[in-house]
C-alpha cells in the first residue's frame, strides 16, 4: 500500500503540474500573471487528481488487465 500511495502521489503530482501549466498557458498566454494562476490551478488539481488516480486506477488496471488477458486466448 505505502508503494502505490507513493505512485499515485507522485502521477499525480507530475500530472498536475503539467497540465495545470498547458490549461493556464492556453486560456492566458505568457501573461504577468502566469506563474501565480498556474500555481494556483495547481493547488487545487492536485489533490482532486490524487483522489481520483486513487479511486479509479485500481478498477481501470483490472479492467485493461481482463481485455489484454481475453486478447491472448
Amino acid at each position: 500500500m505505502k508503494i502505490y500511495f507513493t505512485f499515485t502521489a507522485a502521477f499525480s503530482f507530475l500530472m498536475s503540474f503539467l497540465l495545470s501549466a498547458w490549461v493556464t498557458y492556453v486560456n492566458l498566454g505568457l501573461s504577468d500573471t502566469f506563474f501565480l494562476s498556474w500555481m494556483k490551478a495547481f493547488a487545487n488539481a492536485w489533490p482532486a487528481a490524487f483522489v481520483v488516480a486513487f479511486t479509479v486506477a485500481p478498477p481501470i488496471r483490472a479492467l485493461v488487465l481482463k481485455l489484454f488477458s481475453k486478447e491472448s486466448v
